[in-house]
């Protein structure tokens, strides 16, 4: 009778734990996922939807068409897409970071800067420093990172403009200068706000170096030139060189 009895027990909490499994692997929610149709035009975008929202950890998929050859980023994530006329491009990712991260195109016309970085009082330098990234990008920084950038000892009385390009809202200024710049290291602290940068104007001279502190509570990338203008406003860089615009945003919310 007992040997009846534990067999009994047996049975039921063998039944009990088969059916708890089953119940579970059928009430798991399978992973979030959303997607978004992209499309792009003379390399502006069309609609009025300029900003998506997505949920952390969420699964998507951005499908870019366009009526010609472009390539769109990422930034933050940074993903990058090249997209034809005849093919959808499809950029997938999981939305594992919070914050707003812009989508840029980027459409080469021609692989000169032009003459504006040919001035005499520029000294040496061979770059446009108001191009996008062409002095300096750093990686995505959070709260509690640095970023270092040492001046060119060959730099001569150029100021710099810098953003951050995860947002483009505000702009900081490096002067150089060999005659009134402060030498050795200038601390710059990016703060959340209107406004980022504390100084957001510094004098330095020719070597020095200009250490960024990530005081903000939302990703930064901070980046040497002037800010790519919305997708709406076509006076942004000159046609000659890179040009980059800001497509879309992406609001990542936890």
């Amino acid at each position: 009778m007992k040997n009846k009895f534990i067999l009994y027990v047996a049975v039921l909490t063998l039944f009990f734990v088969l059916s708890t499994a089953c119940g579970s692997s059928e009430n798991d929610p399978s992973p979030a996922s959303t997607e978004f149709n992209i499309v792009i035009s003379g390399g502006n975008l069309v609609g009025d939807v300029d900003s998506l929202r997505i949920k952390k950890n969420e699964d998507v998929t951005l499908n870019f068409d366009s009526d010609s050859e472009i390539t769109v980023h990422l930034h933050g994530y940074d993903i990058e897409k090249t997209i034809s006329a005849e093919h959808t491009a499809v950029m997938e990712f999981k939305a594992n970071a919070t914050g707003r991260f812009v989508v840029t195109t980027h459409e080469v016309e021609s692989e000169h800067h032009g003459d504006r970085a040919s001035h005499s009082d520029h000294g040496h330098m061979a770059v446009d420093n108001e191009a996008h990234a062409a002095l300096f990008e750093s990686e995505t920084l959070s709260s509690g990172d640095t970023y270092k950038y040492e001046i060119p000892t060959d730099f001569r009385e150029i100021i710099i403009p810098y953003h951050d390009h995860m947002s483009h809202d505000s702009v900081g200024q490096i002067e150089v200068s060999i005659h009134h710049g402060g030498d050795g290291e200038v601390s710059v602290y990016v703060r959340d706000g209107e406004r980022q940068f504390h100084p957001e104007h510094v004098m330095v001279k020719p070597g020095a170096s200009v250490k960024w502190i990530i005081e903000s509570e939302e990703k930064v990338r901070l980046t040497s030139g002037l800010p790519p203008s919305s997708h709406g406003d076509h006076s942004n860089h000159s046609s000659e060189g890179s040009s980059e615009k800001t497509l879309i945003t992406l609001e990542v919310y936890p």
